[in-house]
């Protein structure tokens, strides 16, 4: 679950329809302890069907090398949109040390960007020591509804209801987004801060387009625009 990818829609209101039993079906990982300390508090059991949250897919990955790994990317330039206005519409509830720092500091958006934390942290931490051709699944957010349809074709789930939830509630957030896109310089120096995660971002697409049967990412933003106008 990369933050601010509609993990919380998909771990939270998704999965728990797919698996009744979520209460042992689900383990929910948020709270970074060793695999280890899951198996001995009871979390981690036999019966244990699905992990979800806030961790790098390689701390599962020796312990269950056959279990199908899925992750959800996002263009890494609204990603940090999102997270950063998350974050500051999340005062009274501090996630962690680096989100008290930026609200401690009123950090702008050009400050944000420029801390060690916020650049490349998919590649950095998410994904780290693995290919994307290891997960067995890596969706796009930018195309959710449609890649979870895929999903769930191909894991052979019943049908679910979908229902969208963590949207962005800072005030005017679509107009600081679009405030940000048309900023060129500023676009440019997270592209720049960012590269690795932009190269995994296009090599997430390059996937997708291989999947779909497309010939490029062009065509898929387009039959998607398509789609939507309809």
């Amino acid at each position: 679950h990369v933050p601010k990818t509609a993990g919380a829609t998909f771990g939270n209101r998704i999965l728990p329809q797919i698996y009744p039993s979520y209460e042992t079906d689900i383990l929910y990982d948020y709270d970074d302890l060793p695999v280890n300390t899951l198996i001995q508090q009871g979390k981690l059991t036999t019966k244990t069907k699905v992990i979800h949250g806030h961790f790098s897919a390689n701390k599962y990955w020796k312990h269950y090398p056959n279990a199908k790994f899925i992750m959800w990317l996002r263009n890494p330039i609204n990603l940090l949109i999102s997270s950063y206005y998350f974050w500051l519409s999340n005062t009274n509830k501090i996630f962690d040390d680096n989100h008290r720092y930026v609200v401690s500091n009123k950090l702008c958006f050009s400050d944000f960007i420029n801390q060690s934390f916020t650049q490349n942290f998919v590649g950095n931490y998410f994904a780290k020591g693995m290919k994307l051709t290891d997960f067995y699944f890596v969706g796009i957010q930018e195309f959710f509804l449609e890649d979870l349809t895929y999903l769930k074709s191909n894991l052979g789930w019943n049908q679910f209801k979908i229902m969208t939830i963590n949207r962005n509630l800072y005030e005017n957030y679509q107009d600081k987004v679009m405030d940000i896109l048309t900023n060129k310089s500023l676009v440019k120096n997270i592209v720049a801060l960012n590269s690795a995660d932009m190269e995994l971002y296009q090599k997430a697409l390059n996937l997708r387009v291989q999947r779909e049967g497309l010939s490029n990412a062009l065509e898929m933003y387009e039959l998607s625009l398509k789609i939507s106008s309809s």
